[in-house]
């Protein structure tokens, strides 16, 4: 899994969860509005709203994931996945449980 935000490369740095982090997340994201991750294909990973809202759409998947305070999702980054802030938003990212 590869997490890239401009030039920082994350995905080697996710834990699963039940692994030393609170609450299983263990990368913490602060997003303007409009900036946004772009996942690629690889393992699952666990998404949960902190504050404001995001937008996640996958590529050839119809159904995009909104997310807002306190709301978490699993993303299955098949291809090209995208996460975006709608709004100052702050998002935690962990690996998906197995």
């Amino acid at each position: 899994m590869r997490i890239d935000l401009g030039t920082m490369r994350l995905g080697a740095l996710l834990r699963r969860p039940g692994e030393p982090c609170a609450e299983g997340f263990n990368i913490v994201l602060s997003l303007e509005p409009g900036e946004f991750l772009r996942l690629e294909a690889g393992e699952d990973v666990q998404v949960r709203c902190d504050s404001g809202r995001l937008w996640i759409t996958r590529e050839e998947d119809p159904a995009d994931v909104w997310l807002q305070r306190g709301e978490s999702a699993r993303v299955d980054p098949r291809g090209l996945t995208l996460i975006e802030a709608v709004g100052l938003t702050k998002l935690s990212i962990a690996r998906a449980a197995a």
